[in-house]
């Protein structure tokens, strides 16, 4: 899977994938907005792509290549 970077969070990059598909809603097709809330210290960080009508939609690990 290829990634885009989006910016950085305490010097380490935020990388997303770069085909746009998983920020759309399998319902209803619309676009999700983002929450990068969503994470623990057990889990590392997520960033959960969140349609406003159908919820959660997708979880993205923008480090998911470095463990």
């Amino acid at each position: 899977m290829e990634y885009e970077e989006k910016g950085r969070l305490d010097g380490l990059p935020i990388r997303v994938p770069a085909d746009d598909a998983y920020r759309t809603c399998s319902v209803c097709g619309g676009d999700c907005e983002s929450d990068v809330s969503f994470g623990s210290d057990e889990h590392g960080a997520r960033i959960a792509l969140v349609c406003p009508e159908h919820g959660i939609q997708s979880l993205v690990d923008p480090f998911e290549d470095r463990r």
